[in-house]
């Protein structure tokens, strides 16, 4: 495949620990628009001239990308005024320098152009691989004037989800394939008369192509609300902050006699020998706080339920008739 325009990858819905910007979160909620936002800038320009009261611009010459021609569409960014102008092009011949129609403007600064003849239809295209399994179906999302769009990818994220749960309260601790997973991004630029010539491959989100180096995202069965984005960094716990639970109401009630798990997040954790370990401490108490029982502790590996929603089953039989409350805390 030729190189020809490859769009930039300019924000996604990460969150840099604010006590240590290194630390980065990736664990989005599926109910929630999850955007990866993208850049179309077909030609870079290096300089803006007046030529007898028109836009004369100078692109970034290349010799594997096409070259476009007179009375090509063309829309370009005014760093200046932060506009786009749109016109054609008048004269090529003097490439990598074009003449264009639109009329000169003092102080112009053009930073890019944008062919729309030759890219007619314009759009992003992003693929998904899900689970270590390259997903069929593509995202696409057209650009505006600017040549900016959002891909929201949380559609395809959805349908990986389903209601039912895999804890079935037969262990203390089970993690939730059915409710969260991990995926990593690769996107391109297409339009609707390029050839396959024409087109990239994809470009892995982080750019690295050979050897593969796929930046992971993790996601979980969430809703979040517009305020709050889509990111669950509250309820990741790093090196710099414990997290709670992942739990609609800071106190859930526990109905005696029936079943009960908390959810919580368990992320990517350093490899290490031994493996990790998670130790849950549980406490139980009666109306006056007195603690009915020594501390419950529970040491459960972690090498498993790593990157995944897992579920913290309480076991109805110890609690004792007394109780009325109960504290629970997973280590590392």
């Amino acid at each position: 495949m030729a190189v020809t325009f490859e769009p930039e990858l300019i924000s996604t819905p990460e969150y840099p620990e604010p006590l240590d910007p290194l630390i980065i979160c990736r664990w989005v909620a599926t109910e929630s628009p999850i955007n990866f936002r993208l850049s179309r800038k077909d030609y870079a320009v290096t300089l803006s001239a007046n030529n007898g009261g028109f836009l004369q611009i100078t692109i970034t010459p290349s010799p594997t990308v096409v070259l476009p021609v007179i009375n090509d569409a063309i829309a370009v960014y005014d760093e200046t005024t932060d506009a786009m102008f749109v016109g054609t092009l008048t004269d090529v011949t003097g490439y990598p320098v074009l003449i264009t129609d639109i009329p000169w403007v003092d102080g112009m600064n053009i930073t890019y152009m944008n062919d729309n003849t030759l890219h007619g239809g314009y759009y992003f295209e992003g693929r998904l691989t899900i689970n270590d399994i390259v997903e069929p179906i593509t995202v696409i999302a057209s650009p505006d004037s600017f040549g900016y769009a959002d891909l929201d990818v949380s559609g395809l994220l959805r349908i990986k989800t389903s209601l039912a749960k895999t804890g079935d309260y037969s262990e203390l601790i089970m993690k939730e394939p059915t409710k969260s997973g991990n995926f990593s991004l690769e996107y391109r630029g297409r339009w609707y008369v390029a050839s396959d010539a024409e087109i990239d491959d994809y470009t892995p989100e982080g750019g690295i192509v050979s050897p593969p180096c796929p930046i992971l995202w993790y996601y979980g069965e969430c809703v979040r609300s517009e305020e709050q984005g889509t990111n669950l960094h509250e309820y990741v716990v790093n090196e710099m902050r414990d997290a709670p639970f992942l739990n609609l109401f800071d106190r859930p009630v526990f109905f005696r006699g029936l079943p009960f798990d908390l959810s919580f997040i368990i992320p990517e954790l350093l490899e290490v020998s031994p493996i990790y370990d998670l130790i849950v401490t549980m406490k139980i108490y009666n109306s006056v706080n007195t603690q009915l029982l020594p501390d419950i502790v529970t040491y459960v590996p972690a090498d498993d339920l790593e990157g995944f929603i897992n579920s913290l089953n309480i076991d109805p039989t110890i609690i004792p008739v007394t109780a009325d409350h109960m504290t629970v805390e997973i280590d590392i």
